[in-house]
Formats: C-alpha cells, structure tokens, sequence
C-alpha cells in the first residue's frame, strides 16, 4: 500500500497493492486489492454522494473497487 503526501485514511481496511492519491481523505472504507484513488478524492463525509459512487452499508461503510473509481472518470 502506497499512500501519497497529505492522504488522510481513518477508519480505512485497506487490501496490498492500492495507491492512494495526495490530498485523498477516506473514511470509513474498505478498498479492493489494486485499487487506483485519485487525487482529492472524498468518501466518509456526505452519504448522498457516497452511495452514488460506491456501494454502502447502513452503517456508512464504503467499498471501493477499481470499477467503481474507473466509472468516476478523469
């Protein structure tokens, strides 16, 4: 797992061979293997638009698959 200058991760399980941009601040999430998270991204801070992006659970747990991050576009 790399993660980059100023990444913030609390509450995070986070599987071998992810990349997690600079400036990214994720709570409350597990990310697949080889995930790619780009720059800034935010996931943990408004459930509305975690649960258009990601799959959520009830008690506001994201998963993060690369899929998922490829659908967000550039």
């Amino acid at each position: 797992v790399r993660a980059h200058s100023y990444a913030v991760l609390e509450g995070a399980v986070v599987q071998p061979y992810v990349d997690i941009g600079r400036h990214a601040r994720l709570k409350n999430v597990v990310i697949d293997r080889g995930v790619q998270i780009p720059e800034k991204l935010v996931v943990g801070e408004d459930p509305e638009v975690d649960a258009a992006r990601f799959r959520r659970t009830p008690l506001g747990i994201c998963l993060i698959t690369q899929p998922m991050i490829d659908r967000l576009g550039p």
